[in-house]
């Protein structure tokens, strides 16, 4: 049952002070976002259980696995007590359609809730980046009062105080931008969990665990050939065009066409699955690159912001002596705030490629 929370602060609010990574807590400093008032709360499994009774996908692929089920239970009684070749293989034809949609409704189904955790990230990364722009728009407006004063005075020039509030002006734009892309996320969420757009309050920690392999890239691939559902989808139409090629063979005079016909269904299964061999081994190759990469940066980013704390206790001892003002602290702050959002933005990405390495078929 979904329960309602007065004064709810977004997810990151609740994390403030730390972030999971090798299953222990980084410090985090100056992260806050605003409340969140009259929020729904809605984690991530809820909104999975609701877009997996919703999606018109799934249901399709459910109605597709139970026919096939009925056509082959029809098919077992046809050569229960004794059979014809062309029985035999329409029983074969017949499992293999089964065994297809059984593998089609599984893909299908993960398929719905990742794409859901995309859209679930999606929304929360906007919403802290959003919250992160406002706050520069303070500081901005600070400045801004700051560059008029200067101009009476004439310690800065007529261009330079239009160039700020040009920019002042263009980062109001980006967060309206923003608000609208926030908006639509939340309407994606809508129709996929099949509900009116509401004040949610999403809730996902960003949990950073870097990727390891007990085994070489490519052993690790072999065994997602193995065990790809695409893949077997493939092995599947290869194995019936084999046992239907046989059949011809045996039924009809080598001198027609249905025997060449039958021969090259068998060359083209064999080249599909081929290909879907390859494309495997290219999308786990290539997620693989992603991933490293990502945490080459991830890393980069977590020195930069040991780097940015240390700025800001300078910045605030400055400011005790009186040799810079509280806006300086304020940006210094602020740069940290981004960093760390960056940090957490950089976790949820890992988050979903760490998945799609595990399952590249959601790729």
């Amino acid at each position: 049952m979904t329960m309602k929370k007065r004064g709810i602060v977004l997810l990151l609010a609740m994390l403030a002070n730390s972030i999971t990574v090798f299953g222990q807590s980084i410090s985090l400093t100056e992260l806050e976002i605003p409340v969140k008032t009259d929020a729904v709360v809605l984690t991530l499994e809820e909104a999975t259980q609701k877009a997996l009774a919703h999606s018109t996908t799934l249901k399709n692929s459910n109605m597709d696995l139970q026919i096939s089920e009925q056509k082959l239970e029809s098919e077992e009684k046809n050569i229960a007590g004794g059979h014809t070749f062309q029985q035999l293989l329409n029983y074969i034809k017949q499992n293999a359609n089964y065994t297809t949609s059984k593998l089609s409704q599984e893909v299908a189904q993960e398929g719905v809730k990742f794409s859901l955790k995309q859209v679930y990230i999606e929304i929360i990364n906007k919403e802290r980046e959003i919250a992160f722009t406002k706050q520069s728009i303070k500081n901005t407006e600070k400045e801004l009062l700051i560059a008029k004063t200067k101009v009476k005075l004439g310690l800065i020039s007529e261009q330079e105080w239009n160039n700020q509030e040009l920019n002042y002006q263009k980062t109001i734009t980006n967060v309206q931008q923003q608000e609208i892309a926030v908006k639509n996320a939340y309407q994606s969420l809508a129709q996929l969990i099949n509900m009116d757009t509401e004040n949610y309050q999403l809730t996902l920690e960003p949990v950073y665990e870097p990727l390891t392999l007990e085994m070489t890239l490519d052993t690790y691939i072999k065994g997602k050939i193995n065990t790809d559902p695409n893949i077997k989808q493939k092995q599947i139409s290869l194995e019936t065009a084999e046992s239907e090629a046989k059949f011809t063979h045996a039924t009809v005079p080598e001198t027609t066409t249905a025997d060449e016909e039958a021969d090259n269904s068998v060359a083209k299964a064999e080249l599909s699955l081929a290909d879907e061999k390859q494309n495997l081994k290219t999308k786990i190759e290539n997620c693989y690159d992603t991933i490293l990469n990502l945490e080459a940066n991830y890393q980069q980013n977590l020195k930069e912001l040991e780097t940015l704390k240390k700025q800001l206790l300078i910045t605030q001892k400055k400011y005790e002596l009186k040799q810079n003002t509280e806006l300086d602290v304020l940006k210094a702050k602020q740069s940290i705030a981004e960093k760390e959002s960056e940090i957490i933005g950089q976790i949820y990405e890992h988050m979903l490629l760490m998945e799609q390495f595990e399952n590249p078929y959601l790729s």
